[in-house]
């Protein structure tokens, strides 16, 4: 009797003595992996997959991190340079092949806030990128100010056109809307203007 109560007793001072050490190592590496300073953080679902998405504060050119989860397997985590601050991040699948894609807005610095698209279609066995064909100046008339948000299979793309003359603040030649495709270009994808 006195030996079942000594080996339940030590074995239940080694749990709590386990269980103290690794509450107390969670703090530290949880503040390790993340940077000091946050100005956008998100996370995302689509279907089973989960996309956890971060930017720190660095200037002009700031990094991205990105993990992307299905089910409780991490596929990846990575990290990428991107210009301005990322305002909005959406997942979709633009090209119904049922595959989520991440994409992620950003807005340049100053009075312009260019917008940028950067994105990624995750596949069963690697990320691909997806890449942009002739986004920056779309037409005269164009000083930034993008709205950008992802409608059924479209990425769309709104902004102001100024007309010479026009101060940032006011333009007067109305509104442009572009609309983007999803399409396969090797082993890479791009988003295509419709004409």
């Amino acid at each position: 009797m006195i030996n079942w109560f000594s080996y339940l007793w030590l074995g239940t001072v080694w749990l709590l003595g386990f269980s103290t050490g690794e509450a107390e190592r969670r703090p530290v590496s949880a503040r390790t992996d993340r940077p000091s300073t946050t100005t956008y953080t998100t996370s995302l679902r689509y279907n089973i997959y989960t996309f956890n998405v971060s930017s720190a504060d660095s200037g002009a050119v700031r990094e991205l991190t990105v993990k992307a989860y299905r089910g409780e397997l991490l596929l990846t985590n990575f990290k990428t340079r991107i210009d301005g601050a990322v305002v909005n991040a959406e997942v979709a699948d633009l090209d119904n092949n049922r595959f989520p894609e991440l994409y992620v807005y950003s807005t340049s610095n100053g009075s312009g806030s260019f917008g940028r698209v950067y994105a990624w279609q995750f596949l069963l066995e690697r990320k691909a990128d997806i890449r942009v064909v002739d986004w920056q100046k779309p037409d005269e008339g164009y000083m930034g100010h993008d709205s950008l948000w992802v409608e059924r299979n479209i990425l769309c793309r709104k902004f102001p056109l100024y007309q010479s003359g026009d101060v940032n603040a006011e333009p007067t030649g109305g509104d442009r809307m572009m609309r983007y495709r999803l399409q396969p270009a090797g082993e890479a994808f791009t988003l295509v203007a419709e004409e």
